[in-house]
């Protein structure tokens, strides 16, 4: 049975997307300019499959890696992952490599060579990618040839499952002393950024990634609660986080001197998207004398000071939003309330050695 619809491609021009399945053979699919062009072809083809003229494996063979990425494209796949730009990145350097290279010869051996060489050539920085790195690219390309084996059946199975992924090498674990974090949020409170010390502030009492507090708009702050919704997470999963005491009164600062016209706290003044505060996080950095400190090392640094206060994994997984326990989700609201705790007694600790 053929399946007609229509579907707009990036650049606005539409399509029309025929697909035959016939009970006990693969789903073969085109795409036409014209409906009664998909159509007329979904029909041919219900036919010769029926009476067994139809050359599925042919069919199949005659597509190449290009086909795949601007099928991929137009499809709309892209739109389910949470890393598209990373994932279009990965598949352009895939397919500057493979371009007109036919799937069936995209053989576990070939990509395993492929990976090596990823793993072996420096980037045109002049740095070589790391293990994880290389994983990461695998990963887009395992993804677009699982879509090319189980929605397309371009391939019989995606080559990439043949492969070990590369060991990686282990995480950071990068957490700052208390007076590391006392020089820090002084530093910060001189920078000329007038966001720099709530950021810091938030991201260490809070332990959300440092995206998730730049995307954050006025909209998501519960004064009353003392709470802030986070609706784009990592995982896809929105949560709420407790802010304590000092934070509220920095929001509340920030709040009266808005411009109402522009829907993020931390908004930049020059332009309506995500202020950018590599410079002035570095200048603080530089000027409290800390060494080997990234912005997401203060996510490790609340988990520390948390679980030294007695949170439970359950706990700071909720307040992080980390998806590692089945059920987590249902006690969100719960446990926002429980975590609460730990954030003022971390904001009395390391606020302790300064003068509010």
């Amino acid at each position: 049975m053929a399946s007609i619809y229509r579907r707009k491609n990036a650049n606005g021009t539409t399509v029309w997307r025929a697909v035959v399945r016939i009970k006990g053979y693969p789903s073969v699919c085109s795409h036409w300019d014209r409906k009664q062009e998909a159509e007329d072809w979904a029909q041919d083809v219900e036919r010769q499959i029926k009476t067994g003229q139809f050359k599925l494996e042919l069919h199949n063979k005659i597509h190449t890696f290009s086909d795949l990425v601007n099928r991929y494209k137009q499809d709309g796949a892209l739109e389910h992952h949470r890393s598209a730009d990373d994932t279009l990145r990965h598949l352009e350097y895939w397919k500057s490599r493979f371009l007109d290279f036919a799937l069936v010869h995209l053989t576990p051996e070939l990509l395993g060579k492929e990976r090596q060489l990823l793993l072996d050539i420096p980037t045109t920085k002049g740095i070589k990618r790391t293990p994880s790195t290389v994983n990461r690219y695998m990963a887009s390309l395992s993804s677009i040839l699982s879509y090319a084996a189980q929605r397309l059946n371009w391939l019989n199975e995606n080559p990439v499952f043949r492969l070990i992924k590369l060991k990686e090498n282990p995480g950071r674990d990068r957490v700052l002393s208390e007076d590391e974090i006392t020089r820090l949020l002084s530093a910060a409170k001189e920078s000329k950024s007038p966001y720099l010390y709530c950021i810091i502030l938030l991201a260490l009492t809070t332990g959300a990634r440092q995206g998730e507090i730049l995307n954050l708009e006025w909209r998501h702050i519960d004064f009353q609660n003392r709470i802030a919704n986070i609706k784009e997470t990592k995982n896809g999963r929105p949560r709420s986080i407790a802010l304590c005491d000092p934070v509220i009164e920095e929001l509340r600062s920030l709040y009266e001197l808005r411009n109402p016209q522009k829907p993020l706290v931390f908004a930049s003044k020059t332009a309506f998207g995500r202020i950018d505060i590599k410079k002035s996080w570095q200048q603080a950095l530089k000027r409290a004398n800390i060494k080997n400190c990234r912005a997401h090392d203060m996510r490790h640094t609340f988990c520390t000071y948390a679980a030294a206060h007695g949170a439970s994994n359950l706990q700071l997984q909720t307040a992080t939003g980390h998806r590692t326990l089945n059920m987590l989700l249902q006690y969100t609201h719960m446990d926002v309330k429980v975590t609460k705790q730990f954030s003022n007694q971390i904001s009395k600790q390391i606020l302790k050695g300064e003068a509010l």
